[in-house]
């Protein structure tokens, strides 16, 4: 009885043993398919291509919103709520135009490209990362109106197919580098929000030439 006893107790052992080592191996296996993924990734974009990889998602962004403000703003099956009507009521004060976006488009994307340009050159990454963080409150802002909306809203496919996965691609490469750090971080944050003002003067030209 002992000896059957010990012999169950050396199997279990035995197999513990060869489990552990299986899942090391399969660990080993999946950090060496993981550390290839990135090595490619790396062999395909570097530090500046992200850099100037902002402006070109802009232009992508942008592009849907313009193409889709008109027929989304006279569309009529939205619920009939506060946030809403809020939100049409601000679209239409912000331009509501194709042209009109499209000048505000043109404004923004000077001001990207000249960050993008500085930043590649070797200026501070804190322009770079203020535009990064209102990349991120953008496709958030999307999200929460394409919910409430119960249905499509200009720029929601853009947002979810390339703004976040650029954003969180381009905060790995900073971070990867040394270059993002938790100061620079928070510094970004008040300047994302300065953006803001400076970034609707775009829909103000764009109401003021289109009418």
């Amino acid at each position: 009885m002992r000896d059957q006893v010990k012999m169950k107790m050396n199997r279990i052992a035995t197999q513990f043993v060869q489990g552990s080592a299986r899942r090391k191996r399969n660990l080993t296996r999946r950090k060496g398919a993981d550390e290839k993924m990135l090595e490619t990734l790396h062999s395909f974009l570097d530090l500046k291509t992200i850099i100037w990889m902002l402006p070109i998602i802009f232009i992508f962004h942008d592009l849907e919103e313009i193409i889709t403000i008109e027929s989304s703003m006279t569309a009529s099956n939205y619920p009939k709520t506060k946030f809403v009507q809020q939100a049409l009521n601000a679209r239409k004060k912000l331009g509501s135009t194709a042209a009109q976006l499209a000048v505000s488009a043109a404004w923004i994307l000077l001001f990207m490209s000249f960050i993008a340009w500085t930043t590649a050159h070797g200026g501070s990454f804190l322009l770079f990362t203020a535009i990064l963080n209102l990349f991120v409150f953008q496709a958030f802002i999307h999200i929460v109106q394409t919910i409430m909306f119960k249905g499509y809203t200009p720029g929601i496919l853009t947002s979810l197919v390339l703004l976040i996965p650029y954003c969180f691609l381009a905060y790995y490469y900073l971070i990867e580098n040394g270059l993002l750090t938790w100061p620079l971080m928070f510094a970004s944050l008040p300047l994302s929000l300065i953006f803001i003002p400076v970034f609707l003067i775009g829909n103000l030209l764009g109401r003021y030439f289109i009418r």
